[in-house]
């Protein structure tokens, strides 16, 4: 489905739901289709990898309409985070961190990594990445490694009697 700003709300409500990646693969690929392949000119068949089995997913939506995903490898890396155009710059990139930074402390990470787009560093560095060595060009793009250490929520840790 085709976004366009005039459909959006101003402030639009973006729900972000962990997803089985075989369910929603199609719309999973269809975000990052758009983003990374037909923005970014990243080849198509780079894109998907053997981490997507392996991986939890999220798919952010504004009402019906899918605007956002990104995935958590079992290692602990996040990547793939990809925000249709039209919606950017409207919290959807900071919903699905929050979803996939939540779904590693559930996991017990003690930390999450991720190659941030040189474009994007000071998005990551609000969430309380910390940039990890030089920089490096992947698939022609200017990166840097990233890490963020999580702390146990007071709620996990059931500190508190029963």
């Amino acid at each position: 489905m085709v976004i366009t700003l005039e459909k959006l709300p101003a402030k639009p409500t973006i729900t972000v739901s962990v997803v089985d990646y075989r369910l929603y693969e199609d719309l999973i690929r269809s975000i990052r289709k758009a983003v990374f392949v037909n923005e970014q000119c990243i080849p198509a068949a780079i894109e998907k990898d053997s981490d997507d089995l392996l991986s939890q997913h999220v798919l952010a939506c504004c009402g019906r309409q899918v605007v956002g995903t990104g995935r958590l490898t079992p290692k602990g890396r996040i990547g793939r985070v990809a925000v249709s155009r039209p919606i950017r710059r409207r919290g959807v990139g900071f919903s699905i961190m929050q979803k996939l930074l939540e779904v590693a402390q559930q996991d017990n990470h003690q930390a999450v990594v991720l190659a941030a787009q040189y474009h994007a560093i000071k998005f990551y560095e609000k969430l309380g990445f910390r940039r990890e060595g030089d920089a490096f060009t992947e698939v022609g793009i200017m990166h840097v490694m990233m890490r963020k250490q999580l702390t146990a929520s007071l709620l996990s840790d059931q500190w508190y009697a029963s």
